[in-house]
């Protein structure tokens, strides 16, 4: 049922007819988010597109121009509810994806909004953490990401790497350096066929060696234990190899100690440990800055994009109540002065906050900005906002929101 301008007050603790007062205000009322301009004249209207989500969509004229507001309500206590991640083509090396296009992959799948920044034009990979249906995909930036626990409950924090590798036999561990990134110039990188590439021939001068590692009776995804397979000194190893091996690729001093060391039939514990545990949670996505942290606004020195912290743009968003069941989530069109001038970091941050987050993020902005939903008596995913490139973007992975007990990925 479609309802215009008639809200309720939600279990997020959102008093959602104040929105209406707001954006029926006169210029200067008080009550509006800090560092907005003065909103002029608004409309609104909010849909139910199944249960445990509702969808809502406000136009409004301020002072510095058109905005064009869209937002998802999710209640993580409904057990119709489940939250995922897509990864586009399936890998984190790729061409990318459009979030309506990954949707369209999943059984049950309702609405999305596009998630982490990435590489884009080069290796299309996500810059940050990535947990998609408990297992790493890649290891944390340090910049901060959405994280749904096992129980359903959601939190946003700060992931810090503390991964290493242990030699029994020598007695000797090494600190690793990524798991699924780029190639660290020193130190260890970890590497799964997830990645889609695997390792690549070293530039002229650069020493490289690769160790390949099964898995002796475990899963790549905790402290394990694997044996040596084999060494390859200045070789590339390219994806996909053997189920379950991962790879340990050294540069510099770092292939020196690999190639000195590590001999074939060796066993070695593998740990990919973050703080918190990234095993606590069934998903994780990263995205930045952080917005609001205890229901205070921040301003996060680990910023992805601190040159747009005060410059309007698209801006997508994703708010947490208190008690992590539900979830906001925000898209605002933006570099479109007849539609849409966006909003800049305080602005979005001070939104947040105004709709009662206790903890909120951005994800990725700009041109990235995409939120799409499986309307009713639609047969596919209608992008609902407009993105500021004039087309959806293909992006390197989204935030999946499901309504029914479970669903099959791809």
């Amino acid at each position: 049922m479609r309802r215009r301008c008639r809200f309720r007050v939600s279990a997020f603790g959102w008093l959602s007819a104040a929105v209406v007062l707001l954006f029926t205000a006169e210029a200067g009322v008080a009550g509006s988010p800090p560092f907005w301009p003065a909103v002029q004249v608004s409309h609104g209207s909010s849909t139910r597109i199944a249960p445990g989500i509702s969808y809502a969509h406000y136009t409004l004229r301020t002072s510095d121009g058109p905005l064009n507001i869209h937002q998802l309500r999710v209640d993580l206590d409904n057990p119709s509810v489940r939250l995922s991640t897509a990864l586009a083509n399936n890998q984190l090396i790729s061409g990318d994806e459009t979030v309506s296009s990954m949707m369209t992959h999943w059984n049950g799948a309702i609405a999305a909004v596009n998630g982490d920044f990435f590489d884009i034009g080069d290796s299309g990979m996500p810059l940050n953490i990535m947990v998609k249906d408990g297992r790493l995909l890649r290891s944390p930036s340090g910049w901060t990401a959405l994280a749904i626990g096992r129980d359903g409950s959601a939190r946003i924090a700060h992931f810090r790497w503390a991964a290493s590798i242990a030699v029994p036999e020598i007695d000797q561990t090494y600190w690793i350096a990524g798991f699924n990134t780029g190639i660290a110039p020193r130190g260890i990188t970890v590497l799964s066929n997830v990645r889609g590439y695997g390792a690549p021939v070293p530039d002229p001068g650069t020493r490289q060696t690769v160790v390949e590692l099964s898995p002796a009776g475990a899963s790549e995804d905790s402290a394990a234990r694997y044996t040596v397979r084999q060494v390859w000194p200045q070789q590339a190893f390219y994806a996909p190899f053997p189920k379950r091996e991962i790879l340990l690729v050294g540069r510099g001093e770092t292939s020196d100690w690999l190639l000195r060391s590590i001999k074939a039939g060796m066993a070695i514990d593998v740990g990919l440990q973050t703080a918190p545990d990234w095993r606590a949670f069934a998903t994780v996505l990263g995205g930045g800055p952080l917005l609001v942290q205890n229901g205070r606004l921040v301003d996060d020195p680990y910023n992805p994009v601190p040159r747009e912290r005060d410059k309007p743009n698209p801006v997508s968003a994703v708010g947490v109540s208190g008690d992590g069941k539900t979830m906001l989530l925000v898209a605002v069109d933006g570099r479109q002065p007849h539609l849409s001038v966006g909003l800049t970091q305080p602005q979005l941050a001070a939104y947040m906050r105004w709709l009662g987050a206790s903890q909120a993020m951005e994800f990725d902005s700009g041109g990235s900005v995409t939120m799409a939903l499986r309307l009713p008596g639609r047969p596919a995913p209608v992008v609902v906002n407009s993105p500021s490139d004039g087309h959806e973007r293909a992006v390197a992975n989204a935030l999946i929101i499901f309504s029914r007990p479970s669903a099959k990925s791809r």
